[in-house]
């Protein structure tokens, strides 16, 4: 887009008064700007900037108490209620690994951040630290909770505060067009994968190979990958909440990778979302665009390991679920969770039932 014809600060004020009910990232995408984009219109109002400092904020934030953790992509909300413990700070990746609250932080994304007190119609005040790319595209967020010291919390605010002229945002650029590997390429693929000892290992496979991770799964092989039917997460969840198995669940973006560990009870479809709807951990999917569902074996010196991976339409992953492998002896809940998923309905049996008919 010709950033003339984005709109001024004024023009998304209109917007937001004609809209009040519209999420900010909904009224940003189809004012064609970005959710960070949306809120510089409001700094001075109810918005602040701040300096994206991770080593200094993560610390800040374990005093600040109970809050909610909320990442996302394009079809996967993922809220954590917990205290932010155990951060480590890397150059590369940061780390934090609280009781509730686990995430893996990739601090080159983190490029933009701001404090929003956005008031809301009974009178109260939404106080949360957003942080967003370089294009100004969400990559975590943190809010404020009944039970959170807003005293350590207006620290952080006034610690990180900046006052500049406001960010230039980078436009996106086109993805690459899918090309196929060389033959050679994916026998090297399935002989790296064969040989995994430490699932750790996956990403850095791929990047060897450099092959997206859609792409590997795809080529792999159904000894190493099936592709399930659509219906095949819905299943899941039921049965997941059903039986208690205990997952985790891993939903990310570039900037972060967000998870959950324990059972899931309280599932409910509404509209096109599936949801999870628990105390301290919700989860929101978008079952419309499951382009393809597969599960996923990857071999470990411990074993294999079963994974369900979901993908949309542009190749991006939505979530990814393994059974819960915490703690001492989890061979019970590993054997259980290796049955739930292997008895999920393959592309193929469905394929086969139709030849058969």
């Amino acid at each position: 887009m010709n950033t003339n014809s984005l709109p001024d600060a004024a023009a998304i004020k209109e917007a937001r008064r004609n809209n009040l009910k519209m999420r900010e990232r909904d009224l940003a995408t189809q004012l064609g700007i970005s959710e960070a984009q949306f809120l510089e219109a409001f700094v001075g109002d109810h918005v602040d900037r701040i300096e994206p400092d991770l080593d200094v904020f993560f610390p800040m934030l374990n005093q600040a108490g109970e809050v909610m953790a909320l990442s996302r992509n394009d079809n996967a909300v993922h809220e954590k209620t917990g205290v932010y413990e155990k951060f480590s700070a890397g150059k590369h990746a940061s780390m934090v690994l609280g009781q509730d609250i686990d995430l893996r932080i990739f601090p080159k994304h983190w490029q933009h951040a701001y404090h929003v007190a956005k008031p809301l119609d009974d009178g109260s005040v939404q106080r949360s630290f957003q942080f967003f790319d370089a294009h100004g595209d969400a990559v975590h967020k943190v809010f404020a909770r009944e039970a959170t010291d807003l005293e350590k919390w207006n620290l952080m605010r006034e610690r990180l505060h900046r006052e500049d002229a406001g960010p230039v945002f980078k436009v996106a650029t086109p993805a690459k067009a899918f090309e196929a590997p060389a033959e050679k390429a994916v026998a090297v693929l399935r002989e790296s994968w064969a040989g995994m000892e430490d699932t750790h290992q996956f990403q850095t496979m791929l990047r060897k190979a450099r092959i997206s991770r859609h792409d590997a799964i795809r080529l792999i092989g159904e000894d190493f990958a099936e592709r399930l039917t659509g219906d095949a997460v819905n299943i899941l969840f039921d049965r997941l909440s059903e039986e208690q198995v205990p997952i985790m669940a891993f939903v990310r973006n570039p900037g972060i990778l967000q998870i959950h560990s324990g059972p899931v009870r309280n599932i409910k479809q509404v509209g096109p979302w599936l949801n999870v709807l628990d105390s301290g951990f919700h989860l929101h999917l978008r079952s419309d665009r499951f382009a393809a569902i597969w599960v996923v074996r990857k071999p470990t010196k411990n074993g294999d390991i079963f994974s369900i991976e979901v993908f949309d339409e542009h190749d991006e992953q939505i979530i990814l679920i393994n059974g819960d492998r915490r703690g001492g002896d989890v061979s019970e809940r590993v054997s259980r969770w290796d049955a739930m998923i292997h008895a999920l309905p393959r592309i193929s049996e469905m394929e086969g039932l139709e030849v058969a008919q």
